[in-house]
């Protein structure tokens, strides 16, 4: 399934695809996602946040969990943006969001304030040789936007994200996430990272006071919604 955002962030003439020409496609579990893997290696290499390894790839059990959904971002067929979705709450195993593992009084606060359905944001990456910070911020953008239809497509009632304190204001501001904890690493990563959540009508109402971009169509939502289906119906992209 391909997302075509309706224009870019710092549109000049309303031409998505002569200023965008990339493609998002999601990703089943089961699916052969080593090229995002790699990608996620590359970017978290460049950053400093893992170590060399020999297979030049950078993935956690997480991503093997059925209940798991990865978006990738796609150049001139090359791998240059990843997002990760980890499903949890109702109708999913217990500790199927790696956030479960760090924040778990945080996530059982939610559930029991009504978050029945969850999602984490998760392993976000962005090619690091890209020089065009427009570029990488629409590409960012785009990752999110994606996120956000697969979200709203699997009715989901609190979003979560763990992310480098470094870049948690860019959340806050996208999207207008708030933190809910903090912890000095995360998830195999010595960072300091914020745990940051946000409910879905939150989410949708921030979504609707932001520019054109980040809109989305009924039809969009229901093209989520099938190919979701299809996806745990075959267990394959």
């Amino acid at each position: 399934m391909a997302f075509q955002p309706p224009l870019v962030l710092d549109n000049n003439n309303g031409d998505p695809a002569k200023n965008f020409p990339i493609s998002l496609d999601i990703y089943s579990s089961a699916s052969d996602m080593t090229e995002l893997h790699r990608l996620r290696y590359r970017a978290f290499l460049a950053a400093g946040w893992i170590k060399e390894n020999d297979v030049g790839t950078f993935s956690d059990r997480f991503d093997g969990l059925g209940t798991t959904v990865s978006i990738g971002a796609f150049h001139n067929g090359a791998c240059i943006g990843a997002l990760r979705l980890a499903f949890g709450g109702a109708h999913a195993p217990p500790f199927s969001m790696p956030c479960e593992d760090a924040f778990s009084d945080e996530v059982d606060a939610l559930i029991t304030q009504g978050g029945k359905r969850l999602v984490e944001f998760s392993r976000m990456a962005v090619e690091p040789s890209l020089s065009n910070r427009s570029f990488r911020t629409t590409l960012y953008a785009s990752l999110i936007r994606a996120g956000m239809i697969l979200t709203t497509a699997s009715d989901v009632d609190v979003a979560l994200a763990a992310v480098h304190k470094n870049v948690s204001p860019f959340y806050q501001a996208m999207c207008g996430f708030e933190v809910l904890a903090t912890s000095a690493s995360y998830a195999e990563i010595e960072e300091p990272t914020e745990f940051l959540g946000l409910k879905s009508h939150a989410l949708d109402e921030r979504r609707k006071r932001r520019s054109g971009f980040f809109a989305f169509s009924p039809e969009e939502i229901a093209a989520a919604k099938s190919a979701l289906a299809r996806l745990s119906a075959r267990g394959t992209a």
